[in-house]
């Protein structure tokens, strides 16, 4: 799913406006980064929110993780694929 049809879905447009505006600069910011970068900002964006009392459901970090992976070659989704594998257990 393409950033822009995502932010148009009732599930975007019913998230808090921060993490809307989270969500829009990590798409943003992915297309020109490496994988190795974007983990660890995705990372320490979860902790600064919880911080301030908020945080991703499963369920959005599940949309984000999936958008993210749009811009991603074969071998970055694996590792994330991966990465995601391990948080599961």
């Amino acid at each position: 799913m393409e950033f822009n049809e995502f932010a148009s879905t009732k599930e975007f447009q019913n998230l808090h406006p921060l993490k809307q505006q989270i969500i829009k600069e990590l798409v943003q910011k992915s297309q020109k980064a490496p994988l190795e970068m974007m983990l660890p900002k995705v990372m320490s964006i979860n902790k600064e929110l919880g911080k301030r009392n908020l945080g991703f459901t499963k369920e959005e970090s599940r949309l984000l993780i999936n958008i993210l992976k749009e811009n991603m070659t074969p071998a970055e989704r694996q590792k994330v694929d991966m990465f995601m594998g391990f948080l599961s257990h």
